[in-house]
């Protein structure tokens, strides 16, 4: 699904119009104070190609001083979140799940549902999990998130920020570093911060151009006892556990092998194998993101570092940060070496 979402400030309140084109047949739009579920809500049938017709319904928009914020005109919150430390990616950890569906993914929905939030990044080093908004309605967005850490079932300690920039905490330094050192690495802190602060003014966007966002095909994530079977089935039966596997660590209990990136159409060919020979639903543990339920044309979309399986746990596809993919089974090891009996010099090659 496309979508445009323009806004006007008035009376010191933010509003939104969202303007989107569900199944590519269709022109909705929505109107409302940001912070609050949309007040109208109509829809209609159009003809043509969608980007065009939004865009051609946000000029009218623009023309009644709806637009695009400048960046810095807005404030940013800053949820900091305090956890118990965790050595490696994040959703390797033991209270992961419950974090992510007790407070990110409520906030995430809430803030996009009420157009009052704008993802900007995070940051993550010493037990401090700090995630980044540009917010329209601040009274709003705090009130929200409070509602729903007060609801979580299991709590975490979180402070809500509000100011013109994100809430900043110095990155500890080992006290046995040299002092020419410390003071170096602070400089380089301190330049990276202004430069990251500064990027939506570098690159500013078409206020017209509109986003792709899922049209109810987003991922459904795995949560509670049936997250934690999943995950130690995977660590039992191929030893994995949200972490480096191969190619880059040998902890593959039997024979994989690996490619250093793999063209399209063969990506498309293993989908379509696992599709005839595996019953859905499949499985991605992302080991930034957390525990996923996919379909087989989900297995190659997106980058991450990560496992794919089914509850079989016949075969295993790993996808690392280094762009390899690793191929696990021994009846999709034979398939993925079939597909290359022409380049063997692929395979398994650096």
């Amino acid at each position: 699904m496309q979508r445009i979402i323009l806004y006007k400030q008035i009376d010191h309140r933010w509003y939104y119009v969202r303007l989107s084109a569900p199944g590519g047949t269709q022109l909705r739009v929505e109107t409302g104070c940001c912070g609050l579920k949309p007040e109208n809500d109509q829809t209609r049938d159009i003809s043509g190609e969608p980007a065009a017709v939004l865009r051609q319904e946000g000029e009218a928009w623009l023309a009644k001083g709806y637009g695009k914020p400048h960046p810095h005109s807005l404030q940013v919150m800053t949820l900091h979140f305090q956890m118990r430390r965790w050595i490696g990616y994040p959703a390797g950890a033991p209270w992961y799940d419950d974090w992510t569906s007790g407070y990110l993914d409520p906030i995430h929905q809430m803030l996009d549902e009420t157009c009052n939030g704008i993802p900007r990044g995070s940051e993550r080093f010493s037990g401090n999990y700090l995630h980044y908004f540009t917010v329209f309605n601040t009274d709003l967005a705090q009130e929200a998130v409070e509602k729903i850490a007060a609801a979580a079932p299991v709590k975490f300690l979180l402070d809500i920020h509000i100011a013109n920039r994100e809430k900043q905490v110095h990155i500890p330094i080992d006290p046995n570093v040299p002092e020419y050192l410390r003071s170096l690495f602070r400089v380089v802190e301190k330049s990276a911060r202004t430069i990251a602060h500064e990027l939506p003014v570098l690159f500013p966007s078409d206020p017209l151009q509109p986003e792709y966002v899922p049209n109810g095909n987003a991922p459904k994530r795995i949560i509670g006892e049936k997250a934690k079977q999943l995950r130690q089935a995977l660590k039992d039966t191929w030893n994995f556990e949200s972490n480096f596997w191969d190619p880059l660590t040998p902890s593959s209990p039997s024979e994989v092998v690996f490619l250093n990136g793999m063209a399209e159409d063969k990506k498309q060919a293993v989908a379509q194998l696992i599709r005839e020979r595996v019953q859905e639903p499949l499985y991605l543990l992302d080991c930034e993101a957390g525990l996923f339920e996919i379909g087989a044309e989900q297995i190659f979309s997106g980058a991450h570092e990560g496992m794919v399986f089914d509850a079989g746990l016949e075969w295993v596809i790993y996808f690392s940060h280094h762009y390899t993919l690793t191929f696990g089974g021994d009846w999709l090891v034979a398939a993925v070496k079939e597909m290359y009996t022409e380049h063997p010099e692929l395979l398994n090659a650096w």
